[in-house]
């Protein structure tokens, strides 16, 4: 729970809502700087496993026993597992045990399904699991299909957006030439594809930034590749900052080069502050929140070409961005906070 990143965020969003109607513990594998990345509410329980050590064979080794003696001595009727490890985690640790698991699958299937080790580990979490939730609709029905899953076992259950980020939503400004992608600085999420589309799009438009945020290994490697192409004044890295749901406001556009996705959450807050958005049509994800040609683009995946012109169009045409802008509420009940929020009272309350 010290990492920041979107299991964590979703994790902290949902304990902090379900424990107004149950007790609610979160039990975090380790806690590597010793505090948590996002708040907890105080009514929420924090259990650490381990004080230091995330390993896999670590957390077998040593947290096997205390695991289950959490488990049973504070009686606990149903434990949600965030994400492939945790929940094929807790599948082995629970045999014999009276906890009702929920496995709770933040990736996708298909996305990982030529890696053996991850591919058996969902199959683990969701064999051993009462009920599996996937982010997506294309994700249940691979689950169902390949693992031969009963549809009354798995279900589908979107991330909301979150209270903060509506609180703080502004008015969308054609007036603003800034362009925004964040998120962690990883081989997946496509920075380096990214570049090669700020190279062909930005010298076109020197009036326009193009905002960074976030951090990760990757991050050396983009900031040589900026200045390699000589766009220091134009593709900006902004960091990690602590304010991201304020800034949204500012933006003109949202972009998303990632090589996949489970259901991304900057697409979501981008949603909710009205930014046209241009994605990567990846296998899950950005399809279920982009209209193509509505609220955004949807591009073919990893066309960096046609990602440069579909930009360029959004860059070129205040009258494009504010008609994608008006468009993007159509969607956004399918992510309304009580509307989920109710979906996973029902799931827990009929195990």
């Amino acid at each position: 729970m010290s990492v920041r990143g979107g299991v964590e965020q979703v994790t902290t969003s949902l304990a902090n809502a379900l424990c107004e109607q149950y007790e609610v513990y979160v039990l975090s594998l380790c806690l590597a700087n010793g505090k948590c990345a996002y708040e907890l509410s105080e009514r929420v329980k924090l259990k650490i496993l381990q004080k230091e050590g995330a390993r896999i064979r670590h957390v077998l080794k040593n947290g096997f026993r205390d695991l289950r003696k959490f488990l049973k001595k504070e009686k606990i009727d149903c434990a949600l597992t965030m994400g492939t490890y945790a929940g094929a985690l807790a599948s082995v640790m629970n045999i014999g045990g009276k906890t009702k698991l929920i496995f709770c699958d933040h990736g996708a299937l298909m996305n990982q399904w030529k890696e053996k080790n991850t591919r058996c580990m969902r199959w683990i979490a969701s064999k051993f699991s009462k009920r599996t939730v996937t982010l997506t609709d294309r994700s249940r029905r691979d689950y169902i299909k390949r693992f031969h899953t009963n549809p009354k076992k798995i279900c589908r259950i979107y991330n909301w957006i979150d209270d903060e980020v509506v609180k703080m939503s502004g008015s969308y400004s054609t007036a603003s030439h800034y362009i925004l992608s964040a998120g962690r600085f990883g081989k997946e999420k496509g920075y380096d594809m990214l570049v090669e589309v700020a190279k062909k799009v930005l010298p076109k438009f020197p009036d326009w930034q193009w905002h960074l945020y976030g951090d990760g290994p990757t991050l050396p490697w983009v900031r040589d590749k900026i200045a390699e192409y000589g766009l220091e004044k134009q593709l900006i890295l902004k960091g990690m900052v602590s304010d991201m749901y304020s800034r949204y406001k500012d933006y003109a556009v949202i972009v998303l080069p990632s090589y996949r996705e489970g259901l991304p959450l900057v697409l979501l807050e981008g949603k909710a502050n009205h930014l046209p958005e241009v994605s990567f049509d990846v296998m899950t994800g950005p399809g279920e929140i982009i209209q193509d040609g509505k609220d955004g683009f949807l591009i073919k995946p990893y066309d960096i070409e046609e990602m440069a012109e579909k930009l360029g169009q959004l860059m070129a045409s205040e009258h494009l961005r504010q008609t994608f802008s008006e468009n993007t509420g159509k969607k956004l009940p399918e992510f309304d906070k009580k509307r989920i929020l109710k979906q996973w009272i029902q799931l827990i309350d009929n195990l």
